[in-house]
């Protein structure tokens, strides 16, 4: 792996990865119905394989698209070689240069694009309720894996 991040985005370019529920499953199946559910959907859907670099359709800037919860493995490398790289894709994802801390407050409302976010939620409102309202949008004409 290549130490420099113009190095590491060479070596990214045409690598995909496999994406999966992984660990996500035991963590939030709580109860029978929840584990049926999941295993259903996990049957039906199965793991995806994806860029690990994608251009975003709007801005055309490049980003990474892994994540610890559901970033398996990197596609033509052996299982030490992809952890190894996905391990400092995690790290340079996690600098605080690369990073936004919303602090939140009464009537706070924030967006954020889901497509080159990586989102970790912190208890930081408790004892106050914290309402999310989710949009997905399907089938946008512009997305693409440029």
């Amino acid at each position: 792996m290549n130490a420099s991040p113009k190095g590491a985005r060479s070596e990214l370019r045409g690598i995909g990865a496999v994406h999966d529920l992984g660990d996500f499953r035991n963590t939030f199946a709580r109860n029978q119905t929840d584990r049926v559910a999941i295993t259903s959907a996990h049957q039906e859907f199965g793991s995806a394989i994806h860029p690990v670099m994608k251009t975003h359709p709007v801005s055309g800037r490049r980003f990474l698209f892994v994540n610890e919860g559901f970033t398996q493995h990197l596609i033509g490398l052996n299982a030490t070689d992809s952890n190894k790289l996905l391990n400092y894709l995690y790290h340079h994802i996690s600098q605080p240069e690369n990073q936004i801390r919303f602090q939140w407050t009464t009537h706070a409302t924030t967006i954020w694009n889901n497509r080159c976010t990586s989102h970790y939620a912190t208890a930081d409102y408790l004892s106050q309720q914290r309402i999310m309202h989710r949009i997905t949008v399907v089938n946008d004409a512009r997305a693409n894996d440029r």
